[in-house]
């Protein structure tokens, strides 16, 4: 397993490029890059940030989603040609990146509960999406999260029944915020687990920074290694989590000890 840091922990703080520079001064073996905004879609843009952040290698790109994501199923035609047009603009920068991973949060539960089972063209779409990331090089890969339609164990199920070589991600904060287990999760996802995000919580509802809520980290990396599990395992703390510099890397240290004393 190789630690990382996501460039969304100093969102609207430092511009992406920045935050990629400032991932140095981090110890992590790899990162992922939290792509903004429309302007940065695009190839010329990820070499930008992939200059910045010299050595340290980029996993996965994930795009504000909220800007598109949802319009990838969308009712019209054009809707969703317009959209798909903005995720292959991510898969140019992450491309440009070395990424492997496209971090894909699906269509979010604005009015009602949406399950994948109903989300319209599912299977057209995710085949169309799956294609243009592999045309850069890169893979989808669909994230637990609490807002959005793959946010319970069943729902990663239903997903892996309708689409068996789709590939995930674990998102430990969103689990706890959709009210499971994110061991739960873990069993549902099985062998299709690909990218790891990690945040600590308390069961007052309020989230951490590794080593200051309930999470046994030393427990969780003994299951993903006995999983198999040999991939990313990326902090993503909210931005106003990280103002301080030596909480950090204290978090970090939280990490990297659970993952070389795991037993």
């Amino acid at each position: 397993m190789k630690l990382g840091m996501s460039s969304a922990s100093f969102y609207g703080r430092l511009e992406t490029e920045e935050a990629a520079e400032y991932l140095l001064s981090f110890p992590i073996e790899t990162c992922e890059i939290f792509l903004e905004t429309f302007s940065e879609y695009t190839a010329a843009f990820g070499s930008c940030v992939r200059e910045r952040l010299g050595h340290l290698p980029c996993a996965s790109v994930h795009p504000k989603g909220t800007q598109f994501e949802g319009d990838l199923f969308a009712a019209s035609a054009r809707q969703r040609q317009d959209a798909l047009h903005l995720f292959d603009g991510v898969c140019a920068a992450g491309e440009a990146l070395g990424a492997s991973y496209y971090v894909f949060h699906g269509p979010g539960m604005i009015r009602r509960r949406i399950t994948p089972a109903q989300i319209q063209r599912l299977k057209p779409v995710m085949h169309d999406m799956q294609q243009c990331a592999e045309a850069h090089g890169m893979e989808v890969l669909w994230e637990n999260v609490s807002w959005c339609a793959a946010s319970l164990p069943e729902h990663i199920r239903e997903i892996r029944d309708l689409l068996p070589d789709m590939h995930f991600v674990l998102d430990t904060k969103q689990a706890f915020q959709s009210g499971t287990d994110p061991y739960a999760i873990l069993d549902a996802m099985g062998d299709a687990l690909r990218h790891v995000h990690v945040l600590d919580y308390a069961p007052t509802g309020e989230l951490f920074l590794p080593g200051r809520g309930i999470v046994d980290w030393r427990a969780l990396m003994c299951t993903l290694e006995k999983r198999g599990y040999q991939g990313a395992v990326i902090l993503e703390p909210y931005s106003a989590m990280t103002t301080d510099e030596t909480r950090v890397h204290e978090s970090l240290r939280v990490l990297r000890d659970a993952m070389e004393n795991r037993t």
